[in-house]
């Protein structure tokens, strides 16, 4: 079946604030994130600071190469916020006031018990034949209007103002404007397997030309992502998900959005926790918390922290000096005994040379224990992030009886 063409979206934030890093643009991914689920092609991102200019050149070249703009930001009162005005001398439209908007902006102070000042009528002329989009969430009303050829959506910076739009009237709106089917994403979340790797495994694969396929490295873990259109039935994507999960070599942890959704590591072995009842006891050393941070409370009964390797070999009586995996199985099980709950994680570690240190892992119960070892090198964040990495991936495969 031929693949249908996706509308072209380009994500346009303004501001000063932005362009020079003061402030982090996470609107931009948030609104990615809603294209890629409608079904939309996000073709590029662009920043642009406060001259009028500059803004009205690159809402043309907007207009000439997309079939829709999201921008956020501009909007608000002072003479720095030039994005309506920007709009208006691109596509030489008239600014009119929407005493709607005005009525709803001296409301909106009202309920603040504060006086509105005079330049936040500003805020209130619109271009001609826009439509509002109404913000009873703050002082900023968002608008679409029609470019050339391109569909422009407006909407304030503040991430809480924008996404509540998102919710009352963009996404029922995109969905009216433009005839996309949403596609399905599946994510193959995976530990222990490189990003090079994986991109070699994909090669080995025969995926149609149709499916999207995108990677994200992270650290430690990695995301593959197939992005199936909409004609795909759940009968024609399994096949697929027993070919990457193969050639993966059992790095992949948890497979989102067809069965199961995971959102990482963490997440997997707060789901597993809860759906077979067992409770947990820890025992950390180099992440120093950062595993009890990452727990569900309502599952993590008992949490320690040793700084040093030797107290820990100290409070549970293990004569053998050479830590190994023997030892930190020997400590898990002495801990399960200890405390009431139903598993025992520790986790010990060994300095090897200013930048690497071997990290030891062992999951317990009344009746097994498991455990491994990995060299971790780089600087001490780096280490804590593996480990406490490390420590999830082993009681996940101790859960999943692995």
């Amino acid at each position: 079946m031929d693949r249908v063409e996706a509308p072209k979206v380009v994500i346009f934030s303004q501001g000063d604030e932005v362009i020079t890093g003061a402030l982090v643009d996470t609107n931009a991914a948030f609104l990615a994130d809603q294209c890629r689920t409608l079904g939309f092609d996000v073709i590029r991102h662009i920043t642009v600071a406060d001259d009028l200019a500059e803004l009205v050149q690159v809402l043309k070249e907007i207009d000439a190469m997309a079939d829709l703009c999201l921008c956020t930001g501009g909007l608000g009162p002072t003479q720095d916020d030039l994005t309506t005005e920007a709009f208006a001398k691109a596509f030489d439209l008239e600014l009119e006031l929407d005493a709607e908007a005005l009525e709803m902006i001296r409301e909106f102070f009202a309920t603040l018990n504060v006086p509105m000042a005079d330049v936040n009528a500003k805020q209130a002329m619109l271009p001609k034949n826009s439509t509002r989009i109404d913000n009873r969430w703050g002082t900023a009303p968002g608008f679409t209007s029609l470019g050339r050829t391109c569909r422009f959506y407006f909407m304030p910076g503040v991430p809480y103002e924008m996404k509540q739009m998102i919710d009352s009237f963009l996404l029922d709106d995109l969905q009216r404007e433009f005839a996309v089917e949403a596609p399905r994403l599946i994510t193959f979340r995976s530990m222990g397997m490189g990003e090079s790797d994986i991109q070699q495994a994909v090669n080995d694969l025969s995926i149609a030309d149709d499916i999207r396929v995108s990677f994200r490295a992270g650290m430690p873990e990695n995301e593959l992502k197939l992005l199936f259109p909409k004609h795909y039935s759940e009968e024609n994507i399994r096949p697929y998900l027993d070919e990457v999960n193969s050639a993966l070599r059992g790095s992949v942890f948890a497979v989102d959005g067809l069965d199961q959704s995971v959102s990482n590591l963490p997440d997997c072995v707060a789901q597993l926790m809860s759906e077979k009842h067992q409770t947990l006891s820890l025992i950390e050393t180099i992440s120093q918390g950062d595993i009890a941070r990452q727990c569900q409370a309502d599952w993590l009964l008992q949490s320690l922290v040793y700084p040093q390797v030797s107290a820990l070999t100290i409070d549970f009586d293990a004569e053998q000096e050479e830590i190994s995996e023997t030892l930190v199985e020997a400590v898990a099980e002495k801990n399960h005994s200890r405390h009431k709950a139903s598993l025992s994680l520790v986790q010990m570690h060994k300095k090897i040379n200013d930048t690497t240190v071997a990290v030891y892992t062992a999951v317990a119960d009344n009746q097994r224990s498991i455990s491994n070892s990995k060299e971790v090198w780089g600087r001490a964040v780096r280490q804590q992030t593996v480990a406490s990495a490390l420590a999830f991936n082993l009681l996940r495969k101790f859960l999943q009886d692995v």
